[in-house]
């Protein structure tokens, strides 16, 4: 979903986690949000490709674009 979509999620409280981690498919971090009714929905763009961000900074500054004051880092190691 894009910023704009998952801010509105946000807004409706459907959202409930800001999650950062690293991405399998490339070299950065993907940011997801845990949906209230299970699963998690991914920051993407327009096309509907997942974004991937280089550093951690960057995806956190994403996820509090949406709306979180919080994220969780889920990392590999």
């Amino acid at each position: 979903m894009t910023l704009t979509e998952l801010q509105q999620l946000y807004a409706n409280k459907d959202i409930v986690e800001a999650v950062i981690e690293p991405s399998i498919q490339a070299n950065g971090w993907i940011v997801e949000f845990r949906h209230r009714r299970g699963g998690f929905v991914p920051l993407t763009d327009g096309a509907g490709s997942e974004k991937c961000y280089h550093d951690i900074d960057t995806a956190t500054e994403r996820a509090f674009e949406v709306g979180f004051h919080q994220v969780r880092i889920a990392d590999t190691f």
